[in-house]
């Protein structure tokens, strides 16, 4: 014990505040009386910074999502203002995009007619080293196919309830008559069209996935033999044809008549096709 504590115990603890000269009667002490330091304060002072902090992340978290919340409801109020303006911008970054293409596709085929390359590895390797910029806007069919393969087939086999694979297609069961229903009214951005007739007999033949079903229009990336091309094939006058695989081998497959198909899938989706008025249908009927 050292000379602070033995100070205490002996002038203080161990004294009767009554009369300093007697000791304590009571036996409440012991001979290892030891003072420990206390922390000062400090964890009442942490507790108060942490729930002071603890309050001030809650109203700055409050104010943020109030923020947010404003932002969205002016954004959306500015669109529909701006609608016409926002519409046109993306008409012509639209437009934009298919002049790229377009032009990118024919520099690349009078490339190829001034280098005598004629295949489509050739071409592709002498972009990479000589002009990689129109490598870059070339439009390129492998990039938008998994968007047939892995998304919108899927999305038609949900569409039409089919678990895939189908082990045997006899025992398919599937009512007709909703499932053209459902299929006039689905989006087929991203489907794999085939042009199976035509007025425009230059487009019998084609296929390619699509990439935006307009409104008079599938405009579709086709693929190549030197390079894939876009190509925006009427709906009019012309007969597209799609399948549905139920598995490896088998798939269902059904053909859109342009000229009924003349809408756009955001008001297919709540549209009615009607079968009265078929004098517009005796086209395909003679060809």
């Amino acid at each position: 014990m050292d000379k602070s504590q033995e100070f205490i115990f002996k002038n203080l603890l161990t004294k009767s505040f009554n009369d300093p000269k007697n000791d304590i009667s009571e036996g409440r002490l012991t001979d290892t009386l030891l003072l420990l330091p206390t922390d000062g304060g400090s964890q009442a002072k942490i507790t108060k910074h942490i729930e002071r902090k603890t309050k001030i992340s809650e109203t700055k978290m409050k104010n943020v999502m109030n923020k947010k919340n404003a932002t969205e409801k002016n954004y959306e109020q500015y669109k529909q203002k701006h609608y016409r303006k926002i519409n046109r911008r993306s008409k012509d970054t639209l437009r934009d995009l298919i002049w790229k293409w377009k032009l990118s596709t024919k520099k690349a085929k009078q490339l190829c007619h001034e280098k005598g390359i004629t295949s489509r590895d050739q071409l592709y390797d002498f972009l990479k080293e000589n002009n990689h910029n129109l490598y870059e806007d070339l439009p390129k069919y492998d990039v938008f196919e998994p968007l047939n393969q892995k998304l919108w087939v899927g999305y038609m086999q949900d569409l039409l309830n089919i678990a895939y694979p189908v082990q045997d297609s006899t025992k398919l069961t599937l009512n007709g008559a909703q499932a053209l229903t459902k299929l006039s009214m689905a989006d087929y951005n991203g489907a794999l069209l085939r042009v199976s007739k035509s007025k425009n007999t230059n487009l019998i033949g084609k296929q390619g996935v699509v990439i935006w079903d307009a409104q008079k229009s599938f405009m579709m990336i086709t693929k190549g033999a030197l390079v894939d091309e876009l190509k925006i094939v009427p709906k009019k006058g012309t007969v597209f044809e799609f399948e549905i695989p139920i598995n490896e081998t088998e798939a269902l497959e059904y053909s859109i008549i342009g000229d009924r198909f003349k809408y756009r899938s955001a008001d297919r989706a709540g549209r009615k096709f009607k079968t009265r008025r078929c004098d517009d249908l005796l086209y395909y009927v003679n060809i």
